[in-house]
């Protein structure tokens, strides 16, 4: 069920974006580090994808070989939480910009399955290691306000960087043929070095950025997966 919103809250998205403009091409991965942050429940769908094309060996090595320099020290829900309430917060500087693992001449091998952190991505302006990605700041409120929701669907469960998710997953039989090629003192540790996601404590967009914000959203709660609104599921009923 929780699989079923999360693709139909990317395809929302998507659908929602695709007028945008955009500088982003086939090959270009300035954006694409080692910094991406997921949850458990999207991390569950790169290791189905991975092992549905034959690629667990490959895909062992390159989580062996990539482990993370840059870790969040909060969720974005928790950040939000800390925002909300007037504490000051530390979100952590990300200094890591190594290209992502699981980039091949610069294209990625798991696009289909990637996490939201990575769709969300987009520049109006082509960007390079001195120029950063270059976003409206309703575009960053909505794909915000999208990551909180997908943090919150998959609420209690780990959140933190892709390259200690995936490893810490590894532990479940169903990935058990990517494990067989890992160290398991890296499935261990990566486990302990992953946060917990949160449940959603409210939005951080502005009143102004509510006009472009809210019907995205809107159009996220109020779609049916099963029969049942996703907001129902996400608030439990």
């Amino acid at each position: 069920m929780k699989d079923q919103i999360l693709k139909a809250i990317y395809a929302i998205f998507s659908d929602w974006s695709a007028d945008k403009k955009v500088s982003c091409r086939k090959g270009c991965s300035t954006c694409c580090t080692q910094n991406v942050t997921t949850t458990a429940l999207e991390g569950e769908i790169v290791l189905r994808f991975i092992h549905k094309t034959n690629m667990d060996k490959w895909f062992a090595e390159k989580l062996q070989e990539n482990r993370p320099q840059h870790r969040p020290k909060m969720s974005t829900n928790d950040f939000a939480r800390a925002c909300l309430q007037g504490r000051d917060v530390d979100f952590g500087e990300v200094t890591n910009q190594a290209p992502c693992p699981f980039l091949e001449a610069n294209i990625c091998l798991i696009y289909p399955a990637r996490p939201f952190s990575c769709r969300m991505m987009i520049s109006e302006k082509t960007c390079s290691t001195d120029q950063p990605a270059l976003v409206s700041d309703h575009y960053f409120a909505a794909s915000t306000a999208v990551s909180q929701i997908v943090e919150h669907l998959g609420q209690k469960e780990y959140w933190g960087n892709m390259l200690d998710i995936l490893p810490a997953l590894c532990d479940i039989t169903e990935h058990i043929a990517i494990a067989q090629h890992l160290n398991t003192t890296i499935m261990m540790q990566a486990r302990m070095q992953t946060l917990t996601a949160k449940p959603l404590p409210g939005f951080l967009f502005t009143e102004e950025e509510d006009k472009t914000v809210s019907p995205l959203l809107n159009t996220i709660f109020n779609t049916r997966v099963n029969g049942k609104r996703i907001e129902n599921t996400l608030n439990g009923r």
